[in-house]
């Protein structure tokens, strides 16, 4: 068997950090969009799909980086829910 080159060992590494962060941010997803319909329902503003993306969108970089995968998978699923009601 021969060896992998450092680069080699590196990238490999690199994709399984990445599928590693993608799986856990998924978990948060949930989480994230409750979090988004309390904050709203605490300001008394109407709950919609566009003001909860918005709201995710714009708190999103403030997030570390697991929790941050996890809003984008909830916006995602979001936009998806919306294209199918429409």
């Amino acid at each position: 068997m021969a060896k992998k080159t450092p680069e080699q060992l590196a990238q490999e590494f690199e994709g399984r950090k990445a599928k590693g962060l993608a799986k856990g941010g998924a978990a948060f997803w949930p989480n994230i969009i409750a979090n988004a319909v309390l904050k709203l329902t605490q300001q008394r503003a109407e709950i919609t799909p566009e003001t909860l993306i918005e709201m995710i969108e714009r708190e999103a970089p403030t997030l570390e980086i697991t929790v941050r995968s996890g809003a984008a998978e909830a916006v995602a699923r979001l936009k998806q829910a919306v294209a199918k009601g429409s």
